[in-house]
């Protein structure tokens, strides 16, 4: 790959669209920071990829994927504070009732309990064993 201006080697794409007709090969360039396509080169060579452009393909596809999941995490996130604020909102106006503190403690000790069986169980079944 060439250098352009002096900004380092200018990185090329061949991307493939799946569908149904046949597939055209469209070459993408911009240019690349020399640091950053050492990089791209490294990761190529490590993970046996076979040429600095499949790297970049992939850590393309990666990069954009991990960023969609962020959008959708902080979505939800969103939501679930939205969410909490609505349902205090609604326990300190006293349309809801969350329960008693006596109801709370008394659901704590069934769990306890059951961590307790189960912690049981798992001693008996591996002295068994």
């Amino acid at each position: 790959m060439g250098k352009s201006a002096g900004k380092g080697p200018v990185l090329s794409r061949v991307g493939r669209r799946a569908g149904k007709a046949a597939s055209t090969a469209r070459t993408r360039s911009f240019p690349c920071p020399d640091d950053l396509w050492d990089e791209v080169e490294s990761f190529a060579t490590e993970h046996e990829l076979g040429s600095p452009a499949a790297a970049a393909r992939l850590l393309l596809r990666s990069g954009l994927s991990v960023e969609r999941r962020v959008r959708e995490l902080k979505a939800a996130r969103d939501w679930q504070i939205e969410q909490a604020w609505s349902d205090l909102q609604a326990v300190a106006g006293g349309d809801r009732t969350f329960g008693s503190w006596d109801e709370i403690e008394q659901a704590a000790e069934r769990a306890r309990l059951r961590i307790r069986e189960r912690k049981a169980i798992a001693k008996r079944a591996a002295v068994d064993a």
